[in-house]
């Protein structure tokens, strides 16, 4: 299943961040949760990207 949210652009930087440290720092366990995190830093960061492609920042 895939859900959809909207956000202001801060918060989906914010959210990015906030990601890429929990899986920067993970702590080992679960290796579902670690690709979890890889994929949602992922898909983050190719928002943030459609995002200023589509501004014409980039």
């Amino acid at each position: 299943m895939v859900t959809t949210i909207t956000m202001e652009i801060d918060a989906l930087r914010l959210l990015h961040t906030a990601v890429a440290e929990a899986y920067a720092k993970w702590p080992g366990g679960d290796p579902n949760e670690q690709a979890c995190l890889l994929n949602m830093k992922t898909q983050l960061y190719a928002a943030l990207m459609d995002h200023l492609l589509e501004c014409g920042s980039i």
